[in-house]
């Protein structure tokens, strides 16, 4: 997420910002501050470590086992990230229609090898060829991954899951750059769906720019856009809810709360509750 520091304020808009309230070498505390919540049982509080601490922390703990499973917390990671790339290049021609794809990528350090496996779902002919090509891709790929710390194993096994409907890929990408599709605790219970990250944060940042120049219309237009490009750009929502109430736009308010609601956003589903219901 993009930000600016002013002193200990990390600010993602005029109207959000995350406060610092602890920084070490290997953690972050952060509290959230959103334009209009003050109460204290809506404020977010977030803790972080640095990733590279709990890697180190797993590889040792499995430094006898020479197959591991790997998970959001213990994966190696892409130096690049071609997963999106092979869906952009191809969403319009192989992976138009609706697919499902699981399986598993194994990848072999001592061997500098990688093997994809799928599972036989049933596929139509259409979708095929794209599928064939994700897995030559990332099994022509081995030298894009970064595997600092899993050298010695004899195999890493990672899971993958992804739908396509209507050639929009459904998908969870962490932030360090891996697939974990469909397993992210955070997005149970709705479709991912990011048609162009790049896009929406453009689009973002579009919002952030018009909110500060007080055309709020247009900074609504914008974070509308952003979400719809990627809809786990919750902040875009957020935003619209904050400038909806400060300018006591409670229709429109509550439109996007009710959106926030359906994503299962926590806050969300708490401002809904206390903003438009009782109303």
């Amino acid at each position: 997420m993009d930000f600016k520091l002013e002193k200990e304020l990390m600010k993602t808009s005029d109207l959000a910002a995350y406060q610092i309230e602890k920084l070490t070498s290997d953690s972050l505390v952060v509290i959230q501050k959103v334009a209009g919540i003050d109460s204290p049982d809506k404020i977010r509080k977030m803790w972080f470590t640095k990733s590279s601490i709990v890697l180190n922390n797993l590889v040792k703990e499995k430094k006898k086992d020479s197959v591991i499973i790997a998970s959001k917390n213990f994966t190696p990671a892409l130096k690049r990230n071609i997963i999106s790339e092979i869906f952009d290049n191809y969403s319009q021609k192989d992976f138009s229609h609706d697919f499902h794809l699981k399986g598993s990528i194994l990848i072999f350090p001592k061997k500098q090898k990688i093997e994809v496996e799928t599972e036989n779902l049933e596929q139509t002919k259409a979708s095929q060829k794209g599928i064939a090509f994700f897995k030559t891709t990332l099994e022509k790929n081995y030298h894009l991954w970064d595997l600092t710390g899993f050298e010695n194993f004899e195999k890493i096994i990672i899971p993958y899951d992804i739908t396509s409907k209507n050639g929009s890929l459904g998908n969870d990408i962490n932030t360090i750059g891996i697939l974990f599709f469909n397993v992210l605790n955070d997005t149970k219970g709705f479709p991912v769906s990011i048609k162009n990250k790049k896009l929406s944060l453009d689009n973002f940042d579009k919002g952030v720019d018009a909110s500060n120049s007080n055309k709020f219309d247009k900074a609504i237009q914008f974070f509308n856009e952003a979400h719809e490009y990627d809809n786990t750009n919750t902040d875009a929502l957020y935003n619209i809810v904050s400038i909806s109430l400060l300018q006591n736009k409670i229709d429109i308010a509550c439109k996007t709360l009710k959106r926030l609601k359906d994503l299962e956003q926590t806050e969300g589903m708490k401002l809904f509750k206390e903003k438009c219901l009782e109303k």
